[in-house]
Formats: structure tokens, sequence, C-alpha cells
């Protein structure tokens, strides 16, 4: 992660969010710290202004079985996380993404949820991102949408069995959340 990143979200953050994350009421359908943060950017790069509680919201999947003293505990660790992000892209630099480094093991499967967090926060909002100019926002999310490996269409089944589309798709990851912020908030400035 960013020096910026890391200095506003601490490892412990990160780790108590991912203890809330995986406590058994979400087992099954949790988003990890990665989803987590690619649901993030989503929000902070789209086109639509999305409160820190709404994120929140959208992390937890309205389960209502978590203690309110958690879910606050979340949205403090979330907002910072959101701050972070905009804050670096307002300063026009590029998003180092938690998920940089592929000699990791666990990579792939961070990529891959770090992307399914991602479309989770576009899907959300998706005729918002398409009001403006259809074919780029597609071409845009086109990396997005087949690393996160939640479509299995033919177009993307050819796309995803293509290693050296797929290793380029992963490394324009930083410079599309730039890209996809400068198209939707450039004229908000």
């Amino acid at each position: 992660m960013s020096e910026s990143l890391l200095s506003s979200v601490s490892e412990h953050d990160i780790d108590t969010l991912e203890d809330i994350l995986f406590e058994d009421e979400f087992a099954e359908d949790a988003l990890d710290f990665f989803g987590v943060h690619g649901l993030v950017c989503a929000c902070v790069v789209g086109p639509v202004d999305i409160s820190d509680r709404e994120i929140t919201d959208a992390v937890f999947n309205s389960h209502t079985e978590i203690s309110p003293a958690k879910i606050a505990e979340a949205n403090t660790i979330i907002t910072k996380l959101r701050n972070s992000i905009s804050a670096e892209l307002s300063a026009g630099r590029t998003l180092e993404l938690p998920i940089y480094d592929a000699e990791e093991e666990y990579y792939e499967e961070a990529l891959t949820n770090w992307c399914a967090g991602f479309v989770e926060g576009f899907l959300d909002h998706e005729d918002k991102w398409f009001s403006r100019s259809h074919e780029l926002v597609a071409e845009l999310l086109l990396p997005i949408m087949s690393l996160s490996q939640l479509f299995n269409d033919e177009d993307f089944s050819e796309i995803n069995n293509n290693e050296k589309i797929m290793e380029q798709f992963q490394e324009q990851l930083p410079e599309l959340m730039t890209d996809l912020f400068l198209f939707f908030h450039s004229d908000k400035k």
C-alpha cells in the first residue's frame, strides 16, 4: 500500500475490519479487506456521491445481526479508507492498490476479490455509471470485470483464457482508477 494510505489506515485497522467481516454471521458472503477496498474505490471514482454509511451498509449487505458498536467501528475504518483513496486521486497521484505483489501466495485471490468488490460497487449504480458515455465506461471497466471472474459468458471466457490480456489488465488497474476518477470528477473541480 502507498505510504499515505498506510498512514491513515493502519495494519491494526485492517485486522480489526477483517475480524468484523469474518464473524460467523458473514462467513458465507463476506468481503475481505481487498473486496472492501475495491468497493470503496468504486464509490470514490464513480459518478454517485455515496455517503460513508451507505458504503458500510453495502459492505455488510444489510446484516442486522452485527452489533451497532462493531458497525460504528467498521464505518470509522471505511471512512478512513475512503478519505485516503479520495485524497490520493484528488492530488493527482496514481493509487497504489493493496494487491500488488504478484509473488504473494494469495495474490490471485486478493486480485479477484478486489475486482469483485469494485464490480459490486459499480453494479449498485450501474445506470449512473453509463449515463455519460456507455462505450468509454464499458471499455474502462472491462479489465476489472474480467479480473473479477464474476462473468461467465462467452466473451468474458475468451478474454479470461488469454493470459497475456489478463496480465495487461492487472497492470492497468491503478491507471484505470485515475482514468475513471478523472472522467467522473474532473468537471467538479
